[in-house]
């Protein structure tokens, strides 16, 4: 899947704070499966004493018949199992629970840390430790005992015995069991009561372990991270764009771009590295066009002058050296031609990006270079729509696909040569492929280079000067194109050219005319 640096930073942020989040929970499940001995079960086993003093406080202060509705009100909100259980294990209130053997084996354990709570204790007769008569009392029936007083509510001890223990039976529960005092109310029966909650989860869904207040932390921590790191990765990324775009210009061979310099660190120097390059590069292209156009200026009067010399020594020289005569002239005006295509490669390097470009009709201008090029009408395939037109210069626009018609037809002789046009969004999409042989892949990125030959012998059968797809591509780099060529799936060389697609305005006709 292909991405850019944003995209990669804002996803790479998203897994780490999941990975955090998954890393949290994982520890939160740690921490209580280990018991109520660590820190996070620590603060369970207070919110829990706090909720089974609230119950039992409630309990006490209610009769029997009532308990069933306090245990639902308490854990209602929390979708909880909860049960009164008595021993033998039997359920006083609340929900009816089968107790599995690990949990009656925690129960057994906590029984013994309070003990079996009978009657309270009253004072012996007389109201001291030795009775009314100053001896002692009852013990010995110094008089008969007191009738016993209504007991007293006992005092909450500072912790209630619990446990906290995962089973797997079916599905993982979690159960926790609650050691209360015994309960003051004359209903109920004597002995240890426990307080069982039994839920799916190990939070027991907020009433054990509020996660919520952590959750919340973790948004925040994000919020906060986003405030931090995005204008950091946006700036990053934005001189990461930046700096692209200005290496694709200078690869298209436009080097008046410049990359910001504000920045202080690796980036910013980035910048002045491609700046400098930019300059150099500058520098040195216009200096080769300029030697190239000079070195063809130059060569243009001795041409002449040796056609002229030719032209005379025709007349003079015997019929048996004629025909060494025509070839020296063909030798010249093959040179006179790789000079003629060197001035128009200078004049176009000179031109780029400045020509003034305007809305031309495609169509047209395709079927006159085809005319102007001798392409047979049995050889050309046309596909485009008569109302398509592109922004460009006609006359620049037309030499490239002139030159273009001209290299299939030296180096594809005879197939038939395709050109397709079509339209997407604000850019128009130039097709023109022969049937020929193609190109090696290792010349296709060369192809557009000035002076590169597929064919290293430069022979007349092979033919080209090597500049006629070099004056393509400055051709449709001044009309703000790009041109690329690729072997087609079927045989053949693909050209590619991609030209601004001009905007169509409704003319009105003048007045008169229907």
């Amino acid at each position: 899947m292909k991405l850019n640096l944003y995209s990669k930073i804002l996803l790479m942020f998203v897994l780490n704070v999941v990975m955090l989040i998954l890393i949290a929970a994982a520890v939160l499940r740690y921490q209580f499966g280990s018991g109520l001995g660590t820190m996070l079960g620590k603060m369970a086993s207070d919110r829990i004493q706090t909720v089974a003093e609230g119950i039992y406080l409630r309990l006490s202060e209610s009769p029997l018949e009532s308990w069933d509705g306090i245990l639902e009100d308490v854990v209602k909100p929390y979708d909880l199992q909860v049960s009164l259980v008595g021993a033998p294990p039997v359920t006083i209130a609340g929900d009816e629970i089968e107790v599995p053997e690990g949990i009656l084996s925690e129960m057994e354990n906590l029984r013994p840390m309070r003990g079996r709570r009978g009657p309270p204790r009253h004072p012996p007769p007389g109201g001291g430790l030795f009775g009314k008569e100053g001896g002692l009392g009852g013990l010995f029936g110094g008089g008969p005992p007191d009738p016993p007083e209504e007991a007293e509510p006992q005092p909450l001890p500072s912790r209630f015995g619990l446990f906290m223990k995962e089973l797997p039976d079916g599905k993982k529960r979690h159960w926790v069991g609650v050691l209360l005092p015994r309960l003051t109310s004359p209903d109920h029966p004597d002995g240890p009561v426990f307080l069982i909650f039994v839920g799916d989860s190990f939070t027991g869904n907020g009433l054990f372990f509020d996660i919520t207040p952590w959750l919340w932390a973790v948004f925040g921590a994000m919020i906060l991270s986003s405030l931090l790191w995005f204008p950091l990765v946006r700036g990053i990324t934005h001189t990461v764009r930046e700096t692209l775009h200005a290496t694709e210009r200078l690869a298209r061979g436009d080097f008046d771009v410049r990359v910001s310099e504000t920045r202080g660190d690796e980036l910013g120097r980035l910048g002045q590295a491609v700046n400098r390059m930019a300059s150099q590069l500058d520098g040195y292209v216009r200096g080769q066009r300029r030697f190239m156009g000079d070195i063809a200026h130059e060569l243009c009067s001795p041409i002449a002058r040796m056609e002229m010399g030719l032209g005379i020594l025709e007349n003079q020289v015997p019929d048996a050296q004629q025909e060494r005569l025509g070839e020296v002239r063909t030798e010249l005006r093959e040179l006179s031609v790789m000079v003629s295509e060197l001035l128009a490669f200078s004049k176009n390097t000179h031109q780029l990006n400045s020509a003034a470009q305007q809305s031309t009709p495609l169509l047209p201008l395709v079927e006159a270079a085809a005319q102007r090029e001798a392409v047979l009408v049995d050889q050309l395939c046309i596909n485009i729509d008569p109302s398509l037109s592109v922004k460009a210069h006609p006359e620049l626009l037309s030499r490239a696909i002139g030159n273009l018609l001209r290299n299939s037809l030296l180096h594809a002789p005879g197939s038939s040569i395709h050109l397709t046009a079509s339209a997407k969004r604000d850019r128009v999409t130039l097709l023109v492929r022969d049937e020929g042989p193609g190109v090696p892949a290792d010349s296709i990125a060369r192809l557009f280079e000035p002076f590169y030959r597929v064919d290293i012998a430069r022979t007349r059968e092979s033919g080209g000067t090597g500049l006629g797809l070099a004056i393509v591509k400055t051709c449709i780099e001044s009309c703000n194109g790009t041109v690329t060529a690729r072997n087609h799936e079927q045989g053949g060389l693909e050209i590619e050219v991609e030209l601004d697609l001009a905007t169509q305005h409704a003319t009105t006709p003048p007045k008169g005319e229907e």
